[in-house]
């Protein structure tokens, strides 16, 4: 532990703390070290192993709602397009009563002037038929 504490620290701008050092020793000597625990510090290994085990949950929530964001994408896609078909139907089903309008009003239009050639006819063929043959039947 001397010659830990005496070495500079790697890759740290800080050195170790005498905590860090009986830690690793520790951990080092004896994996079922409960000296560290009991003293209420925790130990590095246990500190990385409780990093790893939230950043493998903080992943598996990411994934997740990747997932869900897909799956509410293709959602909203088929929305969509349903959308887009249903409004050309409408749109197809609108010219369709507007021709059908049309029509109808050229067979209104149709409709009277036969009735007019229709009374036309009528009016002559009563004007050329005398009083006294209609009054008979």
């Amino acid at each position: 532990m001397e010659n830990m504490l005496a070495q500079p620290a790697q890759d740290l701008e800080t050195p170790r703390s005498s905590t860090e050092i009986v830690s690793k020793v520790l951990s080092q000597t004896s994996a079922a070290s409960t000296f560290l625990k009991n003293a209420g510090i925790e130990t590095l290994v246990s500190k990385s192993a409780a990093s790893a085990a939230r950043e493998a949950q903080l992943r598996e929530q990411v994934q997740a709602k990747k997932q869900w964001a897909d799956l509410l994408q293709e959602e909203l896609d088929y929305l969509k397009k349903k959308a887009k078909e249903t409004e050309e139907s409408m749109a197809k089903t609108q010219e369709e009563v507007c021709k059908a309008q049309q029509e109808m009003e050229e067979f209104k239009k149709k409709q009277e002037a036969n009735d007019l050639l229709l009374q036309r006819i009528l009016n002559l063929n009563l004007a050329r038929v005398p009083w006294s043959a209609m009054e008979c039947c």
